[in-house]
């Protein structure tokens, strides 16, 4: 039997992610980030992909996608962004949710066989406020990607982990009108008390998970209920509680693996 993620594993990797400071989109700070990543993909065994974009006025930034083929042609992404808004060291945003990446890289990589081929994205340039763009511009470069690879017809879930790494409890979010029994109410019934649906206004939403609904993908973003040092410097790595990893891992590992 595949091993399960480790939450002691998340939370170190999003700590030491964060001591290293800020991210901003297109920098070298984000970059540096997205090959620590990378490198970890690497040696659990996952194939490693980049998509990478231009930021206006910033520079090149990229998707670090872990890959893990199926015999199936269904597909199931989990993705969280390696940015963070300056001055913010972004523990909480996000390197709570990509510590939730790397931790589930290695049980990926092992698993026998999952249902559908499986992505692990890092993205990029997702912060809004920084970037000065509409969209969260690596969200849109992995649509991209999808449709120049004909799979966005293959997307059975994209799930955006973001701000995972606090608390007990978590928001489901959506633009769906009600949660779908296979999509947001899988993850519901995964998480049981500790999981509440929110609908995002129709075609919005505070995450990558926005540019894949947009795109006709069944997306949903996992986070906290709420965050008061978003985007500011006190967002440092203290804040984080290694139970809260756990938990989350609880909930998304094994709809990931059994997806389809």
């Amino acid at each position: 039997m595949t091993a399960a993620p480790s939450g002691s594993d998340a939370y170190n990797f999003a700590v030491s992610l964060a001591r290293q400071g800020q991210r901003p989109a297109a920098s070298a700070a984000e970059r540096k980030a997205q090959q620590r990543v990378a490198a970890r993909f690497r040696r659990v065994g996952l194939r490693v992909g980049y998509e990478r974009f231009q930021v206006p006025g910033k520079g090149r930034s990229r998707d670090v996608i872990g890959i893990r083929d199926s015999a199936a042609d269904c597909l199931v992404i989990a993705m969280a962004h390696a940015d963070s808004v300056p001055p913010s060291p972004g523990a909480h945003d996000n390197a709570s949710g990509v510590g939730t990446l790397v931790a589930m890289a290695r049980s990926l990589a092992t698993d026998p066989e999952p249902a559908c081929d499986v992505w692990l994205v890092a993205t990029g340039a997702e912060e809004r406020p920084y970037t000065k763009t509409p969209d969260h511009l690596g969200a849109s470069a992995l649509v991209a990607r999808l449709r120049r690879t004909n799979r966005l017809k293959d997307v059975k879930l994209a799930l955006s982990l973001d701000e995972v790494g606090r608390g007990s409890r978590f928001d489901l979010h959506s633009t769906a009108a009600a949660p779908r029994d296979d999509v947001e109410q899988r993850i519901l019934d995964a998480g049981g008390n500790r999981v509440k649906w929110v609908k995002d206004p129709q075609g919005e939403g505070n995450s990558d998970h926005r540019e894949l609904a947009r795109a006709g993908a069944p997306a949903a973003k996992l986070g906290v209920p709420s965050e008061p040092c978003r985007h500011t410097a006190c967002d440092t790595p203290d804040r984080l509680q290694r139970t809260a990893f756990t938990r989350v891992l609880r909930i998304v590992w094994p709809l990931l693996r059994t997806w389809r």
